[in-house]
């Protein structure tokens, strides 16, 4: 029979077949979970951190508050770069042999970009005075920044881990670090800070000494689950010298990743002291926003991360479809849930918001808000999973693109905005932000999968 010239031939017994939808999101769930439980973890081990701090002198604690202040942009950045790792471990995940570089380079660039981090947060005493700090909060700062410097760098080799194994899908192994994070923190902080028997209390010094020997416990944790829980398990993986094309490749991948964390950092917190200029209610119903969009939105993260590897092996693959296929199947698990979260809060916000609060005008603006909360986050969950299929790609310039034009057109009106309409206009501007960046990334997206 002669071949129809204006019909596509059939697919050859070698051409890739897109799994089926409910296959994938099946898939993406069980990696996203582990991941989205971990994410939880962490954050209670930092709430215990800081409300045990709360219990020490006043200038230790505006100290705590001023290195947190610079260490957390700084870890922002370090495992927004690293991420730039995820795609080359995905599409290398079967082959140990190939494997074993990456895994070599991206330690070398966790170690790379840890010592910048290290170097800014030893030079913090000399650096505060300069920028006009209490010279009280300086001088409780001690040795604490030192701590902290060895802190970040290790913490570097260990988020490089803990990347890696998301990108070969062991979630339940990122679970079982971050669990162990947790409990450590639960036990050490509470008992070098404020001492306990015969152990005296250390106040900041000893904060930063239990952050620092969690961290040591911790990644030596994730170095036996990556060669024990991986297909690296019987395979020796040294640290050796680095393949400096190679990490520079993946830097260049995880570099704009990194810079969208920060971009949106400093534009929230620009939008928190123009509420501040407001007044004290605006300013603490406007934190409350921001503590309860952060939860809602985590599902999004954990499915974000979850299926950059699906993307990275079917964009080897030169598999369009698939690529596609992922991202639908990246909605089809992530949606709901912070939909349904949303949903939750705002049906139930007259219960739940009370709980964070007892401030009866804080709580009104809160609960009036709940609708533009739930566009925010819904808009935000929408826009995180093309962001993330353009790391998958190794393509997200875009995003970082997108994240500078609509984030800084955020801030340069934050003010202004919060001078006419308050509270209420602010976020709705949010709203139209994190709209506008799901249209622009998403355009993003189909434009680069057209090219693959």
């Amino acid at each position: 029979m002669p071949l129809d010239e204006n019909r596509s031939p059939s697919p050859g017994p070698d051409a890739p077949v897109t799994p089926p939808a409910r296959v994938l999101a099946l898939r993406i769930g069980r990696k996203a979970f582990p991941l989205y439980l971990s994410m939880l973890s962490n954050m209670v081990g930092a709430l215990v951190t800081a409300a045990v701090l709360g219990h020490t002198a006043t200038a230790e604690l505006a100290a705590y508050a001023l290195a947190v202040a610079v260490l957390n942009p700084l870890v922002m950045v370090v495992q927004g770069s690293l991420r730039g790792t995820m795609p080359f471990v995905g599409e290398n995940e079967d082959d140990p042999a190939a494997l074993g570089p990456v895994v070599r380079d991206s330690i070398w660039l966790s170690v790379c970009a840890g010592a910048v981090g290290a170097v800014v947060l030893a030079s913090l005493p000399l650096s505060a005075p300069a920028l006009g700090v209490d010279p009280a909060a300086v001088a409780a700062l001690g040795v604490f920044p030192f701590l902290l410097a060895v802190h970040v760098l290790v913490l570097s080799v260990k988020l490089s881990v803990t990347t890696l194994l998301i990108g070969l899908g062991e979630t339940t192994g990122v679970l079982v670090i971050s669990l162990a994070t947790t409990a450590l923190s639960l036990v050490l902080t509470p008992l070098l800070v404020l001492g306990a028997g015969p152990v005296p209390a250390l106040g900041l010094f000893g904060a930063g000494a239990a952050m620092l020997v969690v961290t040591l416990l911790t990644t030596a944790l994730s170095q036996y689950v990556l060669r024990t829980r991986t297909v690296l398990r019987g395979h020796r993986v040294g640290v050796g010298l680095p393949q400096w094309t190679s990490v520079w490749s993946m830097a260049r991948v995880g570099l704009p990743s990194g810079g969208t964390l920060l971009v949106k950092f400093a534009a929230m917190g620009v939008l928190t002291v123009a509420m501040a200029r407001v007044g004290v209610t605006e300013a603490a119903a406007h934190q409350l926003l921001v503590v309860v969009a952060t939860f809602v939105f985590l599902p999004a993260t954990a499915v974000g991360q979850s299926f950059v590897p699906f993307v990275a092996r079917a964009a080897k693959d030169g598999d369009r479809a698939e690529v596609g296929a992922v991202l639908r199947a990246g909605y089809t698990v992530a949606v709901p849930v912070v939909v349904g979260s949303a949903a939750l809060m705002w049906a139930a916000g007259g219960v739940l918001v009370p709980l964070l609060t007892d401030d009866p005008h804080v709580q009104g603006l809160v609960l009036a808000l709940v609708p533009v909360l739930a566009a925010v986050v819904v808009a935000d969950a929408l826009q995180a999973l093309p962001g993330m299929g353009l790391l998958g790609l190794k393509h997200p310039r875009p995003s970082l693109q997108a994240f500078v034009v609509c984030y800084g057109l955020l801030a340069a009106a934050a003010v202004p905005l919060a001078e006419q309409g308050g509270l209420a206009l602010v976020w709705w501007a949010h709203a139209v932000t994190t709209a506008a960046l799901f249209l622009w990334q998403t355009t993003a997206f189909r434009l680069t999968l057209a090219r693959l």
